[in-house]
């Protein structure tokens, strides 16, 4: 069954998916581009802009959490198209000078478009994992990373196109939220619910002749997804792992223009290029975590680990050395992007392949709680650096500097995943004779 095409039906949902996911994350990355321009008009300075920044990505992880628990328990798909629009309201919002007409209006609109940043992280890896079998879910993750990937770089674009109109910052809001409430209702209408647990080939047999994996995570099963040792270390990577992320994703625009001196063209255009790294790097890389998975899956902490921290080093060389030639400079940043990029469908495929189906929504929550704290922290502790007196070189090479932290975690992850591994397909193979002729609903 691993080795099946997908399904039509099946391509068009996560076409619909990374649609979905591409506008959302566009929205997320307006913000950084614009910072000057909101701080002339707002009168504050560039560092509570940061603060903008944090609550955005905070706020939205702390709701995912309740996201995830009512992902494992009730329609996926129903979920997920209203975090969608509960995130895109206030987005086109945004937009409207009467209501972001005041510093806190747009902060109000940047804490609500979060909400549904976040509830969409753990509702989309729930579906993928029933949609993909344990050999091709890296592949199909990736395919959501460069969604994301791509709306890294088309919000400071939108951004920056928005400010050569009349109208200005806000029309970059509208033009993001907008096809959402196309795609949404799209969704809404097409996709089935994929039936839990469908994909795993301990299970999928007694699906396929009718049975249904029923079971429900309850409040007293996060204590078994904290037990899980490699959940551990997958979750708490995401700290060290994402602060890179926070800082180079709102400061860097604004490090190449003050610091190294370059134009808004090439600041804008060196992000851009370290997104499209990103992108080819995710494909890249999930065909091989796919293939390090099926080898053994405990390289495939390794592979994570050691990835991230070679991928420090290129990063310090275009964030230290103005290079002559921006041939040679966008090269260092592509090849950047796409190392860095190494951890990302692996890490996720991981938690797929360790965690039963009923727990996947609350394990994605939780993940995403860990990698936003990083990422969410991520402006602020520029701010905070840069309000005692830090340097912008500083702040950012201390934030690449985290990845080395986040390496050494993952890596401590191939001494538990054979076990954890282990232990869920053995529950699996369990659950498969105690739901052969079970009754037929939920």
């Amino acid at each position: 069954m691993s080795s099946s095409k997908m399904p039509l039906q099946d391509k068009i949902t996560l076409i619909l998916l990374v649609g979905m996911s591409f506008f959302l994350m566009c929205d997320l990355y307006i913000t950084p581009s614009i910072v000057l321009d909101l701080a002339k008009e707002y009168r504050v300075d560039k560092e509570s802009i940061g603060y903008v920044g944090s609550a955005f990505v905070l706020v939205g992880a702390v709701i995912s959490l309740y996201f995830g628990f009512m992902t494992d328990r009730f329609s996926r798909k129903k979920l997920l198209v209203l975090t969608v629009l509960i995130g895109e309201i206030p987005c086109l919002l945004t937009g409207i000078p009467f209501v972001t007409g005041t510093f806190e209006g747009f902060l109000a609109m940047r804490i609500l478009t979060g909400i549904g940043v976040g509830g969409i992280y753990p509702l989309t890896f729930s579906l993928l994992s029933d949609l993909f079998s344990d050999r091709h879910r890296a592949k199909a993750i990736a395919g959501i990373d460069i969604a994301w990937g791509i709306g890294m770089m088309m919000g400071p674009i939108l951004g920056g196109l928005a400010l050569t109109t009349e109208y200005g910052w806000r029309l970059a809001f509208i033009l993001a939220a907008l096809p959402n409430f196309i795609l949404a209702p799209l969704f809404a209408f097409y996709v089935k619910e994929p039936q839990r647990g469908k994909t795993e080939t301990a299970i999928a047999g007694a699906i396929e002749e009718g049975a249904v994996y029923a079971y429900r995570i309850k409040l007293s099963d996060f204590k078994l997804i904290i037990k899980n040792k490699t959940n551990l270390f997958m979750l708490v990577q995401g700290i060290p792992g994402c602060i890179p992320w926070g800082v180079l994703t709102f400061w860097s625009i604004t490090y190449f223009k003050e610091v190294m001196k370059y134009s808004q063209t090439t600041s804008t255009m060196v992000w851009e290029i370290f997104g499209i790294g990103n992108a080819v790097g995710l494909i890249l890389w999930a065909y091989i975590g796919d293939k390090i998975f099926k080898k053994n899956p405990r390289w495939a902490p390794l592979f994570c680990g050691f990835g991230v921290i070679a991928g420090t080093i290129p990063c310090y060389l275009f964030l230290n050395i103005n290079f002559q030639s921006f041939l040679i400079l966008y090269g260092f940043v592509a090849f950047a992007g796409m190392i860095v990029s190494v951890p990302g469908p692996t890490q996720k495929a991981i938690f797929m392949n360790i965690n039963r189906p009923e727990h996947r929504g609350s394990i994605f929550s939780i993940n995403n709680l860990m990698d936003s704290l990083g990422k969410g922290i991520g402006p602020a502790v520029g701010s905070i650096i840069l309000t005692l007196g830090g340097s912008y070189v500083f702040m950012m090479n201390f934030a690449v500097s985290c990845w080395i932290l986040c390496g050494i975690i993952f890596i401590l992850g191939y001494f538990t995943i054979e076990k954890d591994r282990g232990r869920m397909l053995e529950l699996l193979d369990k659950r498969a004779a105690e739901i052969t002729g079970a009754p037929q609903s939920y």
